[in-house]
């Protein structure tokens, strides 16, 4: 890996950046945006990676607020990407904080609360960090740093139309020139249990599950309220739909071998009480952890809403709009690069070597190169009389001295691969 002084300054780098890190990552707390939406949260990292002068800085992208930073190093070497993501979610903050959000925002045509509950805004500001850093030892890096700071990683907007994310940037082909060789990522993990701040787990191969989104329109026949025999419901349509595909995971597959669940988080349709409507639309999410079977388990959704909708007289659609792969952990590159995890890791907290991880949407990039995916943890500290829900709940906190581990390993990542690469011919 990179010699012992250039180990040590990067380890200083991150412990004097440090509290300015906090301090972006609180702003970008109080300011949350939804995927593709992204305006200013993409403007401030621009402007920073501009200011820092990075060689390139690539706007507007993946369709909407997607940032690429390109940094040639001093010597030749290859080129290594790191990701972070900017998107918050459509959830009312109760945390209580001092930065906690009171923003707002449009999704899908409606007004909703705005709140960075995944700790996107975390991983927004360690990648800010982490550019700083890399400027100041330019001369030392081996190769390019491609810095990616991605819109949408939770999925588009209800009314989005066509791919977001990280399989946007993908079929964009933002990755052609420079192409990667290595991809790096990390999530904040809040998992509630205390006194885990800063514990990387990483593992190697597949992980937990792939996740294929649908929307469901359903179509019926509108009218009033007091005479229901003179429509087709569709909001009745949608609520039998809604029970009937809990049954897919627990009838369709041998629950030994693939952990399959099926959730909907959309469900509308109407805009008077005593207007039967003509339409319902419901959203949700398809999971299972053999790959083999979504073909399959995507016919059953389909026969299930067809078959309920036509024996009430209705119509039933379904778009199958976005299909993410499980996150594929090259095994080579996770252990060749391991010993960069562990240099960041508290001595108290070693590296954990997991079975598998939770789902996220850089899985796309393993159709460009290697990915490496790894979580770190931002646990609450052992007797802090303060409590976190998990992610997506309204009560998402983070510990943020899990992010100076999380910061330091990105940092040796994004220069020891350089080293590595280059060392290994």
């Amino acid at each position: 890996m990179t010699d012992t002084p250039l180990a040590a300054r990067l380890s200083a780098h991150a412990d004097a950046i440090f509290d300015r890190m906090i301090e972006w990552r609180r702003d970008f707390h109080a300011n949350p945006e939804l995927g593709n939406q992204e305006f200013r949260t993409a403007g401030i990292v621009a402007d920073h990676l501009e200011r820092l002068g990075f060689d390139e800085v690539r706007r507007g992208l993946g369709g909407s607020t997607g940032v690429i930073g390109i940094l040639q190093g001093g010597q030749p070497g290859p080129c290594v990407a790191l990701r972070a993501d900017m998107d918050a979610l459509p959830v009312r903050e109760t945390t209580g904080l001092p930065f906690a959000s009171g923003q707002t925002g449009i999704w899908g045509g409606e007004t909703v609360p705005v709140m960075h509950a995944c700790g996107h805004d975390a991983h927004t500001a360690v990648q800010m960090a982490v550019a700083e850093i890399l400027v100041a030892e330019r001369a030392s890096i081996k190769g390019k740093v491609m810095l990616v700071f991605q819109p949408a990683e939770e999925g588009p907007a209800p009314d989005w139309q066509g791919l977001s994310g990280a399989a946007r940037l993908v079929a964009d082909g933002v990755f052609d020139d420079p192409k990667p060789d290595a991809f790096f990522c990390f999530h904040v993990l809040q998992d509630e249990r205390p006194g885990t701040a800063g514990e990387i787990r990483v593992h190697e191969g597949a992980g937990t599950y792939a996740m294929n989104l649908m929307r469901i329109k359903i179509h019926g026949r509108g009218g009033h309220g007091a005479f229901p025999w003179r429509t087709v419901d569709p909001l009745l349509i949608g609520a039998q739909i809604l029970t009937a595909l809990q049954a897919i995971p627990a009838k369709n597959v041998n629950v030994n071998e693939n952990a399959v669940t099926l959730s909907i988080g959309i469900f509308k349709g109407g805009t008077k009480f005593n207007v039967i409507p003509e339409t319902a639309e419901m959203e949700g999410a398809l999971r299972f952890t053999d790959p083999a079977t979504g073909p399959y388990l995507e016919e059953r959704v389909e026969a299930v809403c067809r078959g309920i909708a036509e024996a009430a007289g209705g119509r039933a659609e379904v778009d199958w709009y976005m299909r993410v792969p499980l996150v594929q952990n090259d095994p080579e590159l996770t252990r060749r690069m391991r010993p960069s995890l562990d240099r960041a890791a508290p001595a108290d907290k070693p590296v954990v070597e997991v079975d598998n991880c939770f789902l996220d949407d850089v899985s796309n990039f393993s159709a460009i190169a290697p990915l490496m995916f790894f979580t770190v943890g931002v646990g609450l500290d052992e007797g802090d009389p303060d409590r976190s829900g998990f992610h997506h709940e309204p009560t998402f906190r983070v510990n943020e001295e899990g992010l100076r581990t999380a910061l330091k390993a990105m940092t040796n990542l994004a220069v020891d691969y350089g080293y590595e690469t280059t060392r290994n011919g």
